[in-house]
Order: C-alpha cells, then structure tokens, then sequence
C-alpha cells in the first residue's frame, strides 16, 4: 500500500481560474491526488479560511454547474488524477443526488466525502457503486470506530485531527496510538488522517503509523501568494510520497 498525500483544494478559493491553474502547479510538482472542495453556505467543518473564501465565491456565482464544469476541466487535462470530492448535503441538495452522483462517476473520482452526511445521501451514493468516506475525530468514540469497522478493505476512512481548544481521549494523543486502536477494533480501510497538518515532521508521523495517506490543505493555500514557501514545503510532504 503506497502512502499518497491528497492535496485539499476548493474549486473556486478564491476563484475558479486560480484554482485550476494551482492544480496544475502542485501536479507539476508532483502532486498525484486531490481532494477538490466545491462550495457550501454552511461548510461547518471548515476553516475560517476557507469558509470566507466560499461565501464569496456563492455571492458571485451560485451556479453549480460552473464549479462541476470546472472539476471535469480537471479531469480532461489530467486523466489519471486521483480524484476524491469533498461537498456538504446542501451542496447535494442543490445539485441533485441523482445528477450528483452522475456527475461522481462521470468523472471517476475515487471517492467523496460529505460531512455530516445524510443515511439517504450515503444510501443512494453507495447503492451507485460510490465510495463515501466514513469519518472519527480526535475523541475516538467507539461508536464512530464501528462503523468505520463495517467498511471493506477498499472502504475510505478519515481520522480528524483535534481543532485549537479541543482534547484528545485520554490515553491516544498520537497519530500512532490513535491508528492502533482503529484496527484493534477492526478498521481495515483506507485511514487517512484530516486537519491541521502543517510539517514533514507531523506527515512522517502519520506515514509510521501504515496510514494510506493524509490530506493536506490549508497550510499549502494560505501561501499561494508565496511560492517560494509553498514549493519549498511542498516539497517537505512529497518527499514523503511512495
């Protein structure tokens, strides 16, 4: 199993045109996954980053079509791109699930995730052969590991990290023990962690644990008007890649 970073990107932070030529970069850089956003009027899990970003980009241009238009332009210019899509029920709902999906598989994207996401939306998603992330956070509830657990080995599995001013359960602060846990209580997906990922230090970390991947966003975008940076700690996490 290859360890893959997975590049978070939102289609249209801060514009469509910026977006798609920053998802040639980062491939030109050597970049072989992404998790490619669209924009939601509630996006609860995300940064206030990103959050400011989208509600601009909905003021503009409300029209989903556009960003779906925008994804495939990704996938024409770059057919063998992993593709994972990340969108909130509302997004759905605007959409359509059953356009939505067609859209899912149009462009074979690997999977999606939904924070949040409906039993109906996951049903249906699932009943299209559609992959959808199954999520635990830093708390580790049992509960949410289960569910995880009754996912295949080809199930996608995402570990939030904790957010500034909250704790992890007592007894799996690191990546490693957290991973531990997962697969004693049988998890056998994909785990990829989530959030606030910010050096090569944290990524190795995450990489000794036999995790698939970490998905890694913010840290990178913040710096898209500084490439000198960005390239250079770009460069930290592909060094990492298998």
């Amino acid at each position: 199993m290859k360890f893959t970073p997975v590049y978070y990107v939102c289609i249209a932070c801060p514009t469509v045109d910026k977006t798609l030529e920053m998802v040639d970069k980062y491939i030109d850089h050597g970049a072989t996954a992404f998790q490619i956003d669209m924009p939601s009027k509630d996006p609860f899990a995300e940064t206030e980053f990103v959050k400011s970003m989208m509600k601009g980009t909905l003021d503009s241009n409300p029209d989903y079509d556009h960003y779906m238009d925008a994804i495939r332009e990704i996938r024409r210019r770059h057919p063998n791109l992993e593709i994972h899509i990340v969108v909130y029920d509302d997004v759905i709902d605007s959409i359509g699930l059953e356009k939505f999906c067609s859209f899912i598989k149009e462009i074979n994207a690997a999977s999606i995730m939904v924070p949040g996401i409906t039993p109906e939306h996951r049903e249906y998603a699932e009943k299209q052969g559609i992959q959808v992330f199954r999520t635990t956070t830093h708390e580790m509830h049992d509960e949410d590991i289960d569910l995880c657990a009754e996912g295949k080995e080809d199930s996608y599995i995402s570990l939030r990290n904790k957010k500034p001013g909250e704790v992890d359960r007592p007894g799996y602060e690191t990546w490693e023990k957290k991973y531990a846990y997962m697969r004693q209580r049988g998890v056998k997906g994909n785990i990829y962690s989530v959030f606030g990922i910010k050096s090569k230090e944290e990524l190795a970390a995450i990489k000794k644990t036999g995790a698939r991947g970490a998905i890694i966003g913010n840290v990178l975008m913040r710096l898209w008007d500084n490439e000198d940076k960005l390239w250079n700690l770009f460069a930290d996490f592909q060094s990492l890649a298998e």
